[in-house]
């Protein structure tokens, strides 16, 4: 089986206050609408820029959106193009526009354009456009609720010595403005009910991100989400006031305080009264998808934005596949699979990787999966599985008396498997350090071996190094003598280039010393692909050809951060940057 052509652009997702001209200009936003009674979402329009934060008007005439710092309206159903709603010289508007009830006016979270530095305040704005009034005195402050009376606004400040981010109310005419929430850490995104009785918001008290609600004085603050691998942010209220939609962040791809864009996010509702949450969509974005209220005015659809990056980099010339063994604390055992692999397939298959390597084998199964099953959640993300990781170490005994039948039963089992699964390639991934020429000897024949039956059920054989096989034994090295004493027609070499310079060893040097030998490649570094340094990527990758590689497998064994979908992205883009 051949690795595919990558055709595929890179997808990366935008959302986040202040992002550049540049990166706005490589964006491609799509405005959608889902609807709650059909279960079914619309793109009804894409734009070849960012825009942020739709919101419906009372009306149901236009949704309001930002655009570069500015406020522009359009069409709900796509029609017609982005109108400015001019605000005079506030012009750096935050995605925290919310419409009054009445439909006359906007009020606005934006920087002061006279003040040095990034100091958010409040203004009120009419609808059809005018000069913006500031409402709170003191900032950075940023908008979220406006009262159903139009009287009081609801906003988070940061505030005190110790910059505490908290829940604040004042009159829209000016005033004094009052403290709601005092708890440790982040209180954010307030927004009143329907009928004016409750503030809900977005708090991080109880560990992660989770929806709240009080009384529209403080009171009784009751936390109404408890999503355990998730953090919420930004309940929005339906006109009819029976239910509540927010964004949800998975726990191990932000921290609990973060909103941040480039994430694949979930909008899930609940009811008014509380209860298990519901999934209404899956996209691509962060917090400019629905950072205001976004219901129609019949409380029957939603509009968000979700994202793509513009520009298409140039395809890798070879396959790009990652090692799931990269993912192992979100799937490395078959109770995290079970609940993690949907999310994290779909992810790194957006990330720009068309295969995946294995490294769940055990007694028959992947990852806890009968071999179909496993072959078919992978494909149903995008991902081919090309190759797969599994071992059988000989004991001293066995490499003392060369009987390998109890090894080579196993192997029959675990090939079998391989076969069920469609995986082309079979890979041992770890034998332990030899001590003699003799036991090189045993464990060179036990390779050629098991090439021999994998080739026999149509599959090729491969075996993957550590650093030790770069280590003297003799006149020779482990690496140097499995090269050298196996069938080249049924065993190749998965060099992982990292390793091979932990062991002191240079990878292109190999790769032209015994070329065609090198089937697939472990493009690995210290953390993320490039990061160290240490690895010369493109001497390797202008070898390809000589050491006969078909493809490669990108492996993490860790990131810079604990997000190691984060160092597997930037591996990603790296390596789409870099091979040509």
């Amino acid at each position: 089986m051949k690795f595919k052509t990558i055709l595929s652009a890179f997808l990366a997702f935008a959302g986040a206050v202040g992002l550049s001209a540049q990166q706005s200009s490589q964006v491609i936003s799509y405005l959608e609408i889902f609807d709650l009674e059909t279960g079914t979402h619309q793109v009804v329009k894409e734009f070849p820029f960012l825009i942020e934060a739709p919101n419906w008007t009372p009306d149901g005439k236009w949704l309001v959106v930002n655009k570069d710092g500015r406020l522009y309206k359009i069409a709900p159903d796509g029609s017609g193009e982005l109108t400015e709603i001019y605000t005079g010289a506030i012009n750096q508007c935050n995605n925290d526009h919310v419409i009054s009830a009445d439909g006359k006016w906007i009020a606005l979270s934006s920087n002061d354009p006279s003040q040095k530095g990034w100091n958010s305040f409040v203004y009120t704005v009419p609808f059809e456009g005018g000069e913006p009034k500031k409402i709170t005195p003191v900032g950075p402050s940023y908008l979220h609720g406006i009262s159903p009376d139009g009287k009081m606004i609801a906003y988070c400040a940061f505030r005190g010595p110790e910059n505490e981010q908290d829940v604040y109310v004042m009159p829209v005419k000016g005033g004094k403005e009052v403290r709601l929430t005092d708890a440790p850490g982040l209180d954010d995104g307030p927004e009143y009910s329907m009928d004016g009785k409750y503030i809900w918001f977005n708090s991080v008290r109880s560990g992660r991100m989770q929806v709240w609600r009080m009384k529209a004085n403080g009171k009784d603050q009751k936390q109404m989400t408890f999503d355990k691998d998730m953090n919420s942010w930004f309940p929005h209220i339906s006109p009819d006031g029976k239910k509540i939609v927010y964004i949800a962040y998975h726990d191990y791809e932000v921290a609990p305080g973060d909103h941040t864009a480039n994430q694949n996010v979930q909008l899930r509702m609940i009811p008014a009264e509380g209860g298990e949450p519901k999934i209404l969509v899956k996209l691509f974005g962060g917090q400019g998808s629905i950072n205001v209220n976004s219901w129609s005015p019949d409380s029957r659809k939603l509009a968000y934005v979700s994202y793509r990056m513009a520009e298409e980099l140039t395809a890798p010339a070879k396959e790009m596949a990652v090692q799931l063994y990269s993912a192992r604390d979100l799937i490395g055992t078959p109770e995290l699979f079970a609940e993690n692999h949907e999310y994290v397939l779909e992810r790194l298959s957006q990330m720009g990787y068309t295969g995946a390597e294995a490294a769940s084998y055990a007694d028959g199964k992947f990852s806890g999966m009968e071999p179909e099953d496993f072959k078919a959640v992978l494909n149903k993300a995008g991902l081919d599985l090309v190759s797969s990781h599994a071992t059988r170490m000989l004991s001293k005994n066995e490499l003392s008396s060369g009987n390998l039948d109890a090894a080579l039963e196993w192997w029959d089992e675990c090939i079998e498997a391989h076969k069920r699964a469609g995986i082309p390639r079979l890979v041992m991934s770890y034998s332990q350090k030899l001590d003699s020429e003799a036991e090189l000897k045993v464990m060179a024949d036990y390779l050629n071996d098991i090439g021999r039956k994998c080739n026999a059920a149509g599959i090729r054989f491969g075996y993957h190094n550590h650093a030790h096989e770069f280590e003297r034994i003799g006149d020779t090295t482990m690496m140097d003598y499995f090269i050298t004493h196996t069938e080249p027609e049924n065993v190749f070499i998965e060099m992982d280039v990292y390793w091979a310079v932990v062991g002191g060893a240079a990878p292109v040097e190999y790769m032209r010393k015994y070329p065609g030998r090198f089937e697939i490649l472990h493009i690995k570094d210290k953390r993320e692909v490039g990061q160290s340094g240490m690895v010369g990527f493109d001497a390797i990758f202008r070898n390809f050809d000589i050491a006969g590689t078909k493809g490669f497998v990108v492996e993490m064994e860790e990131a810079s951060t604990p997000n190691i979908l984060k160092g597997l992205r930037e591996s990603a883009l790296y390596l789409r940057n870099s091979i040509r």
